[in-house]
């Protein structure tokens, strides 16, 4: 998979379709959406919904996290029982999961995932030399906070 320099997330996952001869559309979810993502497969398409309400580097974490679902395949019943929490939200969540037999991803899954979104994040960071990429103002900013965490003084 051919990661896009600079690091668009459009670009990347317009690409990902195009190589898997699959649409896969990205769908945002405005503000007060219960879930940060989702991946949504059906017969014509797989659907990425994503927060809006968040940084952009967490909107691409979002998403790089749901394109490693679909990387690694995680693609079942989870997917179409998380389609009422996105498109009904006023449903309960046990009505949901009585009606749909809803199930959610392992931890293992969740960790694959995660990983897959890490790689793919730090690659797109880096140049085509190997070099750390140049850090954008968000990224300092987020970057010092983490470190602040961790002070001791």
């Amino acid at each position: 998979m051919t990661i896009p320099t600079p690091f668009e997330p459009a670009r990347f996952v317009a690409a990902l379709a195009r190589q898997r001869g699959r649409p896969v559309e990205l769908v945002p979810m405005p503000g007060g959406a219960a879930q940060c993502g989702a991946l949504i497969a059906t017969d014509q398409a797989d659907y990425l919904f994503y927060a809006t309400s968040t940084t952009r580097l967490h909107r691409e974490h979002i998403l790089l996290h749901e394109v490693g679902h679909l990387l690694c395949g995680h693609i079942g019943d989870r997917t179409l029982a998380a389609l009422p929490d996105l498109l009904l939200p006023n449903l309960s969540a046990d009505l949901v999961r009585r009606v749909l037999g809803r199930s959610d991803y392992s931890a293992q899954q969740e960790q694959e995932a995660e990983l897959v979104a890490s790689m793919i994040s730090q690659r797109a960071r880096r140049d085509p030399s190997g070099r750390a990429g140049p850090v954008t103002p968000e990224v300092a900013d987020g970057l010092a906070r983490l470190g602040s965490i961790f002070d001791s003084g």
